[in-house]
């Protein structure tokens, strides 16, 4: 039974390195796999993951290839790139000039490959679980409309400046900015305010 909100999506032209990975990991991750990289950056843009395991060379299409498409519109996503070529593909160089977060050797110790990625699993979930800030939120918000600070500022009748101080958590916004930027993003002023309300119901005595 998966137990996490984890999503893992594989790429790798080895079907047996995908069968095996999923084999040992799905009954915790949910995970898709992928022998054509064609098909794996199809299913990339349609759903969100938070760990990519990438093999080198795959098809027509490298890693390289492959993370410069994922980049273009996806720079959240973690990548960990999986080959048995480190003699072309070697590892401090990769992590030098990929956007990739970690690199991993093919070995036969399939055992701790297996462990490496449970470790960048863990870490995945510790970070997803830490709960965001105001400005963080109102930052993400922003991006996520495709606005500038200058052009919230407007909107709010302030200063750039100002925003700048909300984002980087410097300043606190009023409860009129707060609704204001509701409005503006369609949200509630509780998921700018990253509140989350946990009520536990209680039967009230009966007179």
């Amino acid at each position: 039974m998966i137990n996490s909100g984890i999503r893992v999506i594989i790429i790798d032209d080895d079907s047996g390195i995908v069968d095996s990975i999923k084999g040992f990991l799905e009954d915790k991750y949910y995970i898709e796999g992928f022998t054509s990289s064609r098909d794996g950056l199809s299913r990339l843009q349609e759903e969100k993951f938070d760990l990519l395991i990438l093999d080198y060379y795959i098809d027509e299409l490298n890693a390289s290839n492959i993370i410069d498409e994922i980049r273009k519109y996806n720079n959240d996503l973690y990548i960990l790139l999986l080959t048995g070529f480190s003699e072309k593909v070697p590892g401090r160089q990769s992590l030098e000039t990929l956007k990739i977060q970690n690199y991993y050797e093919k070995t036969g110790d399939f055992e701790k490959l297996i462990i490496f990625i449970e470790g960048i699993i863990k870490s995945i979930e510790f970070f997803k679980s830490e709960k965001p800030t105001i400005g963080e939120r109102i930052k993400e918000l922003r991006k996520q409309h495709g606005l500038s600070q200058e052009e919230v500022s407007r909107y709010l009748e302030i200063q750039r400046s100002t925003i700048s101080l909300y984002e980087s958590g410097d300043a606190t916004p009023p409860t009129m900015t707060i609704i204001k930027l509701a409005r503006l993003f369609n949200v509630t002023t509780d998921y700018i305010l990253c509140y989350e309300l946990n009520v536990e119901k209680n039967k009230l005595p009966l007179k």
